[in-house]
Formats: structure tokens, C-alpha cells, sequence
């Protein structure tokens, strides 16, 4: 069975991709557009399977949870234009998670039995602290109990004492500390309300014009463990509605596309109890994919078609121009970067498989002269279309730079055009297919 998936949010009018193991984003100005793909990860690695409306769900679940704590701590949501896609105000995060425990499991439950938790946490885990007195895996706490972390931006998060943290977090951290027990005793309650325990979570907040915001996430099974409360018994295994399934799995062996099914079906049973609601496909007509596209385009956030020229040299901007000209007269969206394949050959690859991974339908424009390794290696790796239109200021070097752009090896279809204006027109006409608008602008 094929499932309708979304395995990356980038989309190039938006900029640079600032990719995350799930989330993708751009940032736009005082803007952070976040596309929640329906990728997971475990244990600091991206698996390979899918999950069905993972992103939509995670999505619907945080929206309804900032409207729920709202009145506590103000969020940095601006608009919901489509389940997969939050735009939201660009805050200055802190380099801190605040991690909240109502119960001892997971990772605290392995510390605290190694003798490593004091290490880490600079306190202990002691059973006067627990309700009835009992030390065990899963025991509750009397009182939830913070374990900060580092935010890392690639491999794991490490443990940070309150002392660690404060450094961190500056002279606010008492402030946001108690923020954040606000945020849990509050998710506990409506999630009890709904015959769900809150068992742990991490937030994440950030400063805008002296104003704290929670960002990023909350209470979602991605980044919060939840428990059936009528199942619940100190000292023994829990059935997990959170991502903590996938990790239990991939301990042991590897995620299949049951096991993905299953945990779909778990975020699904998530959101559907916490908020009341019947979860409805998010795309029954067209693919993920599309309807992203579709929904951004329809309320102004992109024009849904992108071009991206690819220079050899600094020297060839005189050519370039002509073509961002023409593509400004057709109000195509597009980006120019100078990425010599001889040079830059690492950047170019990299930029390529950004591109490859894009939701909107990309066309590449290559310039370069001489020996034409650009539009080569372009078209070679790239899944979109690719156009050559080498630059030229008399027959001469015409007869040199096109001769060397129409010798492409094998595996390499890139296709030509010796007028800028032409080039432009044809990547233009090969967005229209896909876009009405584009289509409209030619007529």
C-alpha cells in the first residue's frame, strides 16, 4: 500500500532551508515558517519509514495545546495555513530545553538506576520524593521536577544542572522555571480531564522585544510521553501514545511500515482524545505535497513555482541579469548564486540535493562558459529540469561556450537556450504546467 507521506518541508521561495530531524524551516524576516514533515527520528537519527499525517497531526495537537495555555505564557503562532505548515514570529531561543517530569521513566528511571541522575541533574531522586514512598520504574513524583537540557542543533541534547542552566539563561531562569511547571500542572489537569496522564515534556521558549514566548512545540507526542490514566500502575510497563513506541522498537530491531501505520494510528488516538475531535485525512485528492503548495499559494505565502541560476563566475552577473530581468517581468520567483563546479563542487552538490527535496516544481538555469562542467554536473544530479544558457560577448566566445554546452555526456540532459530572454520564457513555461498563474502571466 502507498501511503500519502511528506518527507520534506523545503520550499525555496521562503530561502535557505534550515533543515531539523522533522521540522523544516526558513526564516523570513521577524518570521519562522516551520513544515512539519511526516519524517521521525530516534535516538538522534532520521529513520527511513514515514509515518502517515505525522506532521498534520504533531500540528493539530501543538495548535490546540497553545490555545489551551495561551492565558499562561504567550506563543509564537501567527497563522496555520495548512495542517503541515505554522508560520510563526522569529523569536531569540534559549539554548536551554526545559525538560518537566511528573513521573520517573524513560532516561530518568536508566540515571537513577546507574547512580549517574545527581551527576547529571546536580540532585537526587529520593523516595520522599515519590508518591508512597516507592523508588521504581514509572513511580509518580509529589511534585513535577525540572532536568534541563543543552539545545543541540545536530546530535543529542546533554544534561545541564539548574546552576548549568542559569549560566545559560541568564537572570530570567527562576522566572522561566516556574513558567514551565505553570505550563505541566496545567497539561496535567485537561489531560486527566480527557483519562490521559502527562507523564514528561520538554518546552522551549525564547525572548521577542523583552517578551517571553513558548516556541517551537507542546505537549506533542514528539516531544511529550503520554499514558492511559485508567492503566496506570507504578513498577510496570505503560502503553506509550508518544514516540517513545517508535524508540522501543528501534532498540530492538527495525521500524517496518506496520510499525509506522501503528504509530499514526497512536498520534491520531492522541489528538482525537485530548481534543474531542474525529481526525479527517488531511489529503484525500491530491498528495501532501500538492496541497501545501496549494494552500500557501492561495493565501499569499508563495507563488508556487521557483528558478534557480547557477553561475560559474562573478564575472558572468552581466548575463545573469538579462535573465533575472525577464523572470521579473513574469513575476517568477527565483534565486542566483555563483557555484563553480570546479571550485565549489561540494556546495553545488548540496545546494542540488536541497533543491531535489523541494516541494514547489524548481527549474535551474545554468551560465557558465569555457568548459561548461556546471550545467554537466547540474543536470546529472539534479530530478528537475535543468537549462544551459551560456554567456557570450562576441561569435567567438559564442562558438566556444555553446560547443562545449550542447557536448553533455550521457546521464546528463541539460537542455539549451542561447538568448537569456529565451531561457527565462522557457523556464517559465515549464513551471506553467503546473501553475495556473504562471500560465495566465504568459497569455
Amino acid at each position: 500500500m502507498k501511503f500519502n507521506t511528506l518527507s520534506s518541508g523545503y520550499l525555496p521561495e521562503f530561502g535557505k532551508l534550515i533543515p531539523g530531524k522533522v521540522r523544516d524551516n526558513h526564516i523570513v524576516g521577524d518570521k519562522r515558517i516551520l513544515v512539519a514533515s511526516d519524517r521521525i527520528s530516534a535516538f538522534d537519527r532520521v529513520l527511513e519509514v514515514l509515518i502517515p499525517e505525522k506532521g498534520a497531526v504533531l500540528n493539530a495537537i501543538a495548535m490546540w495545546w497553545f490555545e489551551q495555555t495561551e492565558n499562561l505564557v504567550a506563543n509564537h503562532v501567527i497563522d496555520w495555513p495548512d495542517p503541515n505548515v505554522i508560520i510563526a514570529k522569529q523569536a531569540d531561543v534559549l539554548p536551554v530545553e526545559m525538560v518537566v517530569r511528573g513521573y520517573i521513566t524513560g532516561s530518568a528511571w536508566k540515571d537513577v538506576e546507574s547512580g549517574l541522575f545527581s551527576e547529571k541533574y546536580g540532585f537526587e531522586i529520593t523516595p520522599k520524593m515519590i508518591e508512597g514512598g516507592k523508588l521504581e520504574k514509572n513511580c509518580k513524583l509529589k511534585e513535577p521536577t525540572i532536568t534541563p537540557t543543552t539545545k543541540a542543533h545536530s546530535g543529542h541534547d546533554e544534561p545541564l544542572t539548574a546552576e548549568a542552566a542559569a549560566a545559560l539563561c541568564g537572570k530570567e531562569y527562576e522566572k522561566i522555571t516556574k513558567q514551565a511547571v505553570k505550563l505541566f500542572m496545567r497539561g496535567g489537569e485537561i489531560a486527566q480531564e480527557r483519562g490521559l496522564l502527562l507523564v514528561d515534556t520538554k518546552y522551549e521558549f525564547g525572548w521577542l522585544n523583552s517578551k517571553l514566548l513558548l516556541v517551537d512545540e507542546v505537549h506533542t507526542p514528539d516531544s511529550s510521553r503520554f499514558w492511559m490514566a485508567d492503566e496506570y500502575k507504578s513498577g510496570v510497563e505503560m502503553m506509550e501514545l508518544s514516540k517513545q513506541f517508535v524508540r522501543d522498537i528501534v532498540q530492538k530491531s527495525v521500524l517496518t511500515q506496520k510499525d509506522a501505520t501503528e504509530t499514526s494510528h497512536r498520534y491520531i488516538k492522541l489528538y482525537e482524545r485530548l481534543s474531542g475531535n474525529a481526525w479527517k485525512p488531511t489529503s484525500d485528492d491530491v498528495t501532501v505535497q500538492q496541497r501545501v503548495i496549494n494552500n500557501l499559494t492561495r493565501k499569499g505565502h508563495i507563488k508556487g513555482g521557483y528558478v534557480q541560476i547557477l553561475a560559474g563566475s562573478e564575472s558572468d552577473d552581466w548575463h545573469v541579469s538579462k535573465i533575472q530581468s525577464e523572470l521579473d517581468n513574469l513575476k517568477i520567483p527565483h534565486g542566483h548564486q555563483v557555484l563553480s563546479a570546479h571550485k565549489k563542487t561540494q556546495e553545488l552538490l548540496e545546494l542540488i540535493a536541497d533543491l531535489n527535496r523541494s516541494l514547489e516544481p524548481v527549474v535551474a538555469v545554468t551560465v557558465a562558459g569555457g568548459s561548461d562542467a556546471l550545467s554537466g554536473v547540474v543536470a546529472h544530479h539534479a530530478t528537475f529540469p535543468v537549462i544551459a544558457c551560456p554567456p557570450y560577448k562576441d561569435e567567438i566566445s559564442y562558438a566556444l561556450n555553446v560547443h562545449s554546452t550542447l557536448q553533455m555526456p550521457s546521464l546528463a540532459p541539460a537542455l539549451y537556450c542561447k538568448r537569456p530572454g529565451n531561457a527565462a520564457q522557457a523556464a517559465a513555461r515549464i513551471l506553467a504546467n503546473n501553475n495556473q498563474n504562471f500560465a495566465a502571466r504568459l497569455e
